[in-house]
């Protein structure tokens, strides 16, 4: 069994739910009991309420905090009350808004995937969600697209021009289909600076399915690794995170 930590970070999509659908009944129940005691921070790319939605009340209003927006948005649980403050939240800035816009559209329009259905950007707090199969496409489509870029590998491709073509800018893939957009520093790393007086005196430890360059739990994943009181647990499921809290504990 590992050492227990002070504080517990947790990517959503594919970490502790399918992509973007909602927790498996089961294994909410489980989680909920497991948090029982433990400092629980969640950590997303997307939005509060979609987070919301996905793990529902009686997660997140047992966490310590949420990082949601890829770290751009922190909000807290006010002490007694059923209400959320706000930290922070990052705007995103880019040299030339229209040319950006023009160059996601411009790769969505080059792409030789055959289904594209819309809805290729979606503006966050302080970030730009993007992909060519678009929100529109139904979870069909999605796993379908994922099972393209797996082997043709083209968010990786795309991530390579657009970052040559907006220095400014990170570029990094997320969830299933998808790819993360934000001004560089302002990714998941963000939670180990805001973090970094429980990290110094006790252990976190940081579950994640996109922990590794040039996913989008690549960042935080990275300085926790390199910190003697940090652990990265690299999962493929949400199957996985049960599976390690069920057998592991803590």
């Amino acid at each position: 069994m590992s050492e227990e930590a002070s504080i517990y970070l947790f990517d959503v999509d594919g970490t502790l739910t399918p992509a973007k659908s909602k927790m498996d009944k089961t294994f909410k129940k489980q989680f909920v009991e497991w948090m029982e005691g433990k400092s629980v921070y969640i950590i997303s790319g997307g939005s509060f309420q979609r987070i919301y939605e996905q793990l529902g009340s009686e997660i997140v209003e047992r966490t310590q905090g949420v990082f949601a927006c890829m770290g751009n948005l922190y909000l807290v649980p006010k002490e007694g009350e059923r209400e959320w403050q706000t930290v922070y939240e990052n705007k995103f800035e880019v040299s030339s808004e229209k040319v950006f816009y023009k160059d996601l559209i411009d790769a969505v329009n080059e792409s030789p995937y055959h289904t594209k259905t819309g809805r290729h950007y979606e503006e966050r707090v302080g970030m730009v969600n993007y992909s060519v199969v678009g929100r529109n496409a139904t979870m069909e489509q999605r796993k379908e697209y994922a099972e393209y870029d797996a082997v043709h590998k083209e968010r990786e491709q795309i991530v390579q021009k657009l970052s040559y073509n907006f220095p400014e800018l990170e570029f990094v893939i997320g969830g299933a289909v998808s790819i993360d957009i934000f001004n560089k520093g302002n990714d998941k790393g963000q939670a180990a600076r805001v973090l970094k007086d429980k990290l110094t005196n006790g252990r976190a430890k940081f579950f994640g399915d996109r922990t590794h360059f040039p996913g989008n739990d690549y960042s935080l994943a990275e300085i926790l690794r390199q910190h003697p009181n940090g652990e990265v647990i690299h999962v493929d499921s949400w199957e996985d995170t049960q599976n390690y809290i069920l057998n592991e504990g803590s």
